[in-house]
């Protein structure tokens, strides 16, 4: 089973949050070791805006090149149709849009499990289970 990984997990793992950073490495080092799991370039995205709010542009590029050396880390792309379902998606399951093109990624590749800890927004969706251990 492939499990989509949220933006949380990363920024999570990378800002050494006290609370759930660990948790977060635990997950990236199942990956990093060979679990197969998904992400997307929006999320790749996502991590370097946040990198880029807390003031550490030069660490965009070597944190970026470290989650694509994952070789069991499939990078899930969007397009068009994704945003417009994401869109529709944020809407419909009262999320937020980049939660929404996710899930639309994740709908297209028939991925039903997450690792995140957004229980306010993948959390709400019935038709994902969430991770988080």
């Amino acid at each position: 089973m492939t499990r989509f990984v949220d933006t949380n997990i990363f920024i999570y793992a990378m800002t050494g949050h006290p609370e759930f950073g660990d948790t977060a490495r635990d997950i990236l080092k199942r990956i990093e070791e060979g679990e197969k799991a998904c992400t997307s370039t929006l999320v790749l995205c996502e991590i370097a805006w946040v990198l880029e709010a807390m003031g550490r542009q030069p660490e965009i590029k070597p944190t970026l090149e470290k989650i694509l050396s994952y070789d069991t880390l499939e990078i899930a792309g969007y397009d068009e149709d994704d945003l417009l379902v994401g869109a529709q998606t944020a809407v419909k399951h009262r999320i937020d849009f980049n939660d929404g093109v996710n899930l639309a990624i994740m709908m297209k590749a028939s991925i039903t499990d997450a690792y995140t800890n957004d229980m306010k927004h993948l959390g709400t969706v019935d038709f994902i289970t969430t991770h988080f251990e």
